[in-house]
């Protein structure tokens, strides 16, 4: 199964040109035969917001025409993508990813952890802790948001909770670099799941994102990496070794097996 990251940019506020990008970076998907599509965080809003009514005016609905639109792209294309978006919802804002295939929005994480950055710093806080784990044709997907890869706890639930993937938009800028150099392969290696992270590479208001969107394998080996430029980047998966949670040095002589051997009861405060 062949999956990709899309290292591209975002127009601030422009949703509907944002989504026909989208759009057109799911055909070209398709046409290398790529089965999901994962894209940077807030790629159809934009992120840089300065207050919360520049937030409120650029925010969209996740059942609004954008989402159609892409929906509709994904079902010509048999295509499955994560998208990100400030979300509008009852007059409440949240950073939010989804999982949309081709019959429409399969799941839906809204991001819990909120650094004091960006539109981050006025969007609203969602309620339920349940973990963004979903079910479907291209594996188990588990959604996380850009600084939530700091919190080790959110990818380990995550990989507890079933997923085989794990999805992280993100608008990582320069200062962030030791993320994608290091805690992204640190985050699949320890958790022995595939590990997609999705960045911009563009500038916004001033903000310069760094790139280095990657796909990283169940044991922390990067088989896809951006670097600076724009486009698509993809690898061959097999989801068996996600499932398989041990490694085999010399069979019954050198064998580790970090979840069978976790120790949770003593690990509470």
């Amino acid at each position: 199964m062949k999956i990709a990251v899309a290292q591209v940019g975002s127009i601030k506020g422009a949703a509907a040109e944002n989504a026909e990008a989208v759009v057109r970076w799911i055909e070209q998907a398709a046409g290398e035969g790529i089965v999901l599509t994962v894209f940077p965080e807030c790629c159809l809003t934009g992120y840089v917001y300065n207050d919360r009514v520049e937030l409120e005016a650029a925010a969209i609905a996740a059942d609004g025409p954008e989402i159609e639109r892409i929906r509709a792209a994904c079902a010509e294309a048999s295509m499955h993508a994560v998208v990100g978006l400030f979300e509008a919802d009852g007059g409440r804002v949240y950073n939010t990813a989804l999982l949309i295939g081709p019959d429409g929005v399969i799941g839906r994480h809204r991001k819990r952890h909120l650094p004091f950055l960006g539109g981050d710093r006025f969007v609203d806080q969602p309620e339920g802790i349940e973990p963004a784990v979903f079910d479907s044709p291209v594996g188990k997907v588990g959604l996380a948001i850009c600084y939530e890869i700091r919190f080790p706890e959110v990818v380990r639930t995550l990989v507890l909770s079933g997923a085989e993937i794990v999805v992280l938009p993100t608008n990582w800028p320069v200062a962030s670099r030791i993320l994608a150099d290091l805690f992204t392969p640190v985050r699949a290696a320890e958790n022995f799941v595939y590990f997609l992270a999705a960045n911009r590479n563009d500038n916004e208001d001033g903000t310069a994102f760094l790139g280095s969107s990657q796909i990283v394998d169940p044991i922390g080996k990067v088989i896809a990496h951006a670097g600076t430029e724009t486009g698509l980047f993809s690898a061959d998966v097999d989801l068996e070794r996600a499932r398989n949670k041990t490694i085999i040095f010399e069979s019954g002589e050198f064998e580790i097996a970090p979840f069978k051997d976790r120790k949770p009861e003593t690990y509470r405060l």
